[in-house]
């Protein structure tokens, strides 16, 4: 060995020993006193939007091949501790925002409700204007002869985003994929996939931000219009749901139809029907994975809450008709609330409370209007529904557990059922530990 590398030799050695005396033995023995900061998140502004107006297939004649559009016009009433501007009315979907950190349904919340009268197509449809989701199911595929099914699908954000949409009909699945761009709505006729399948699954998907989407129904026999519906409610597969309000009419009249489809494995569920006025009922039924069982209900002429529980998440509809005006409206499930803030239509109006949980509730309110204020003061049995007229502008309610909740529309010309859900953005306080 050279004098040069005996040197580097002698030096390495050195470092390494006083390195053995400069690092601790152990790294528990290292005391830092960390900084602890308390960050508070700030929700995005609440955002919502309404799907828009009847839309009308193949033209106002029905010859139109291709074409798809929405026509006339949908009033929209909206309540909120803000002072926004919002139109009375559209025919596109209008998206509506809210600035605040508290928010619910208190903060933001609105309705659509139209009359539709075209040559091909009368009733009433209305809805709740949803936030943007990115998935969820509707069970309410109709086709074939007189039937006829529309989605409607808007995107309220900056950016184009990919629409996936999955018909499921048994052991076939049918995807197709759609770019809607921003600020923009797709309107598709459903009929274009399926053709004339009688009744099907739909599944969407998002490849991005949230969306607005929603499901249209029109029905007829011939040259006769039978109804219209339109459901705006998105739901996900759960193991416990419940539909209200269920009208059941006089016997030998049509009766509603109960559809439940197992999207992931075969279930077990347990059908029960409650109401104020008759007994309860209940049925077993049995669905193997990817089914679609429709039921017509044979009950007791009255007014039903339907519960729907079982083993897997199932995904359930009913399609609920009426005799006086003549329409027809999907019910999707109700969402369970603590507390409700909405606006009432300007037409004929039922407020359908439901109690489902095994307590009594009670439920307090108040109803809005230029007369005044009129308290709302009522209890609620185990799985009991009522119905109460109510005339205004807007209502607020809460309870002392949570409750379920409907607005039931009857005019001269039709039919329709406002499902509400809870409106919010996620915002937290978080803890930041600095080291």
């Amino acid at each position: 060995m050279n004098a040069l590398a005996k040197g580097l030799s002698a030096t390495v050695a050195l470092l390494l020993v006083g390195a053995a005396y400069l690092v601790p033995s152990n790294q528990s023995e290292i005391s830092v006193s960390p900084d602890e900061y308390s960050i508070d998140v700030n929700p995005l502004p609440l955002s919502i939007a309404c799907p828009g107006s009847f839309v009308e297939v193949a033209g106002r004649s029905g010859v139109e091949v291709g074409k798809i559009e929405q026509v006339d016009s949908a009033r929209v009433r909206y309540q909120s501790t803000e002072e926004l501007e919002v139109p009375s009315s559209t025919t596109g979907y209008l998206p509506i925002s809210a600035p605040g950190e508290e928010q619910s349904t208190k903060l933001l919340s609105a309705i659509q409700y139209q009359n539709v009268d075209r040559p091909r197509a009368s009733g009433l449809l209305a809805g709740y204007c949803e936030q943007p989701v990115t998935n969820g199911w509707f069970v309410s595929g109709d086709g074939g002869a007189g039937k006829e099914t529309v989605l409607i699908a808007a995107n309220p954000n900056t950016v184009d985003t990919q629409l996936l949409v999955e018909i499921h009909l048994g052991d076939t699945v049918i995807t197709e994929r759609f770019v809607i761009g921003p600020q923009r709505e797709q309107l598709i006729s459903l009929a274009a996939l399926v053709g004339v399948e009688p009744s099907y699954a739909i599944y969407f998907e998002s490849g991005g931000a949230g969306l607005v989407v929603a499901i249209q129904h029109r029905y007829s026999d011939g040259l006769n219009s039978l109804g219209v519906s339109l459901d705006t409610a998105v739901r996900q597969a759960d193991t416990n749901l419940w539909i209200a309000p269920v009208e059941i009419l006089a016997e030998g009249y049509e009766s509603p139809r109960l559809r439940l489809f197992a999207p992931t494995a075969g279930a077990t569920a347990l059908v029960t029907y409650h109401s104020s006025s008759t007994r309860t009922l209940s049925q077993q039924v049995l669905l193997k994975s990817g089914e679609l069982l429709e039921l017509e209900l044979e009950l007791a002429s009255g007014t039903y809450a339907i519960e729907v529980e079982s083993d897997v998440p199932v995904a359930a509809s009913v399609l609920n008709p009426s005799l006086a005006p003549l329409d027809y409206q999907w019910l999707s499930p109700l969402e369970s609330l603590s507390e409700l803030y909405l606006p009432i239509p300007g037409v004929p109006t039922e407020l359908a409370l439901l109690n489902p949980t095994s307590n009594t509730i009670r439920v307090t309110g108040q109803v809005f209007s230029q007369a005044g204020v009129e308290e709302i003061q009522l209890q609620l049995s185990p799985n009991q529904i009522q119905l109460l007229p109510i005339v205004g502008n807007r209502l607020a309610l809460s309870a002392d557990l949570n409750f379920m909740a409907a607005l039931q529309l009857k005019t001269a010309s039709g039919y329709a059922v406002i499902n509400p859900s809870e409106n919010s953005n996620p915002g937290q306080s978080l803890s930041v530990l600095i080291r």
